[in-house]
């Protein structure tokens, strides 16, 4: 089964963007921001749960369980609280293969796109559009104007310019003459 260039290029790019995403996930700062979140979420929840049994309840002993809850559970707000402002000021430290990773896959992806620019033809378009159209072709394309005024010396000429500034063409010419 023959896979085209493009469907290579699409492949690699997209295991390598793949990469990049599981390289850029790994942050300890967010891990530890949403934990103390949810933690905090949890002990407000568990406080509002002790003042529903504190103010419903006809038994001493669970009230008294409850205002221990109660206060448990401002501890572990105030102490979340504390955590959200901390981590507010830590850097993560990200190894340096990790960003070397995801350069090389910036990289990478950035030729790939090349690429797939130049062989789907887009490149070609990019280049007539900006105007940037390299000097050798441009001189053909002057010889060949020249050509068309029936003089066979600008015939001969653009023949030598070609297989001068063309190693293929100049080997086809060479078995077309044979």
């Amino acid at each position: 089964m023959r896979v085209s260039l493009e469907g290579q290029i699409m492949a690699w790019t997209q295991g390598l963007i793949l990469l990049a995403a599981l390289t850029a996930g790994c942050s300890a700062t967010k891990e530890i921001a949403s934990s103390a979140s949810i933690a905090a979420s949890s002990a407000h929840s568990i406080y509002e749960r002790s003042v529903f049994i504190t103010t419903h309840s006809a038994q001493p002993e669970i009230v008294a369980a409850a205002v221990t809850i109660k206060a448990d559970a401002d501890i572990i707000l105030h102490e979340t609280h504390q955590i959200s402002v901390a981590v507010s000021g830590v850097k993560d430290i990200v190894p340096f293969w990790a960003t070397l990773i995801q350069w090389g896959l910036g990289a990478v992806v950035a030729v790939a796109l090349v690429a797939l620019l130049w062989q789907t033809g887009l490149g070609t378009l990019i280049r007539v559009a900006i105007g940037w159209i390299p000097r050798r072709v441009q001189n053909e394309a002057d010889l060949a104007g020249k050509m068309l005024s029936d003089d066979p010396a600008t015939a001969r000429e653009f023949v030598a310019a070609r297989r001068a500034s063309d190693p293929l063409f100049a080997a086809a010419w060479g078995k077309s003459t044979k």
